[in-house]
């Protein structure tokens, strides 16, 4: 059984990277919040790029800002609380450790990745049917129709679909010419 995990393994290099930041600083508060922003902001971008999710805005774009701003401020508190917060020298590394419920409630990480959706090929009734006049009258269709007439989202599939259903029901309403007059 491994001693940590994969992530663990990971935080431990965002907080020696962070230190090591925050060496390069005059000591002071100020080094040690930078050294806990570098190390937090590290953690949470490994967090986000090797999600086992799918990766997404949950929020708008300004709230999800917004949102940062405020995990960040948190983060800031937590850095310059150290006078009031006990075993502060142990409990820094343990902040950046808030990153990974950020990154699930910033990015829609909790939605397991959608298996590849494997387009159905399989023709309907009136595109199986079709003939080789369909199939001019649909390049024909395709030369002439106005391109943004078709609806959003649609792909051309369906509206090929869509064409070939309205012909075949236009065939099964036209009278045949085999019957008598």
């Amino acid at each position: 059984m491994a001693l940590l995990s994969k992530n663990g393994l990971v935080l431990l290099v965002c907080n020696l990277l962070g230190y090591l930041v925050g060496r390069l600083l005059p000591p002071g508060m100020w080094a040690i919040g930078v050294s806990i922003l570098v190390s937090y902001h590290l953690f949470l971008a490994w967090r986000v790029v090797t999600a086992e999710h799918e990766v997404g805005f949950s929020l708008p774009i300004l709230s999800t800002i917004v949102t940062h701003l405020a995990c960040v401020s948190l983060v800031v508190v937590l850095a310059f609380g150290r006078g009031v917060i006990p075993f502060f020298w142990i409990v820094r590394y343990a902040i950046p450790a808030l990153a990974p419920f950020e990154r699930d409630w910033l990015f829609k990480a909790n939605k397991k990745k959608k298996e590849e959706e494997v387009p159905s090929f399989a023709p309907s009734a009136a595109v199986a049917a079709a003939t080789g006049d369909d199939h001019e009258a649909w390049n024909h269709h395709l030369a002439h129709r106005n391109p943004l007439s078709r609806k959003p989202g649609t792909t051309l599939k369906d509206e090929y679909e869509q064409f070939m259903a309205a012909r075949v029901a236009s065939r099964a309403a036209a009278p045949s010419d085999s019957t008598p007059a």
